[in-house]
């Protein structure tokens, strides 16, 4: 029977030293009907280069999925001409809109996707809203609602260079992949929210518990308080092979409070190169 797996081409860090690690996400999935979907592709061609050495083509995938319209995640859309078979690119349509950080004491950057990934990709993609089967088993959750008062880690972000229009996450998606053991949910930036975004995924399979959480939870930001609320909402949803790979944004606070809480049996290792299988 085949499996599912999923291959980490970008994060922060790295398994070994001949990886390439930089501030970026990337997941190439590969799902048990033999198709393989790109999931982010970090800032720069480094996803390209760690698919190299790990072996993996990039060729005729069956799509490209972008969580949300920021550099680190689709920044690499800057090499789409390098991919072959002209993949479909999917997202929420604010993807493409300049974004801006702001920061007291800082300058300004520039946060959004790329103008030559935008030049390159946008003809080829198709925007989605709301909650799309795109495969197998395989659904893209965007437009998630974001409840009052839940944490959104979305402060910073600005849709105009003179702090007007502060970016609210509306873009920021998440795939969900329903297994026979539960589902696997591989996060960019968690940006809509960690519980809202579970809390979505719940009401679509109702019933069903959360095998794995993979990529970005976006938790850097939290405090105790917040992570006691996340911890006793996952309490609440989590399969009884709960695994969590946790990286790029998610934070080594939050990744030790999981762990304290979990075990390293849980809570396992995640970088560029890893691969895990289900």
């Amino acid at each position: 029977m085949n499996k599912l797996e999923l291959c980490v081409l970008c994060d922060d860090e790295a398994v070994s030293e001949k990886f390439v690690k930089e501030h970026g996400l990337s997941i190439l999935i590969k799902l048990p009907n033999g198709h393989r979907w790109l999931f982010d592709t970090g800032t720069t061609d480094a996803f390209m280069e760690n698919a190299n050495i790990m072996g993996e083509r990039l060729d005729n995938l069956e799509g490209i999925m972008i969580s949300h319209g920021h550099d680190d995640h689709g920044g690499g859309l800057t090499f789409y001409p390098r991919l072959g078979g002209e993949p479909t690119v999917f997202g929420h349509p604010l993807i493409w809109v300049k974004q801006y950080q702001i920061k007291t004491g800082e300058p300004l950057r520039i946060c959004g996707i790329p103008y030559l990934a935008r030049r390159y990709a946008s003809p080829h993609f198709k925007p989605l809203h709301n909650v799309t089967q795109l495969d197998d088993a395989m659904y893209f959750f965007t437009d998630v609602r974001q409840e009052p008062g839940s944490y959104c880690p979305t402060h910073g972000k600005f849709y105009n260079e003179d702090g007007v229009g502060p970016w609210e996450g509306t873009d920021d998606a998440t795939v969900a992949i329903d297994t026979p053991e539960g589902i696997v949910a591989i996060f960019g930036c968690s940006h809509a929210g960690y519980i809202n975004i579970l809390k979505t995924i719940e009401e679509k399979f109702p019933g069903k518990k959360i095998l794995s959480l993979v990529g970005g939870l976006h938790l850097q930001s939290a405090n105790e308080k917040i992570l006691e609320e996340i911890m006793a909402y996952t309490d609440s949803v989590k399969a009884n092979n709960f695994t969590i790979y946790g990286g790029h944004c998610t934070g080594r606070n939050a990744i030790a409070y999981f762990r304290t809480k979990y075990g390293q049996d849980v809570v396992r290792p995640y970088g560029s190169g890893t691969v895990v299988t289900y």
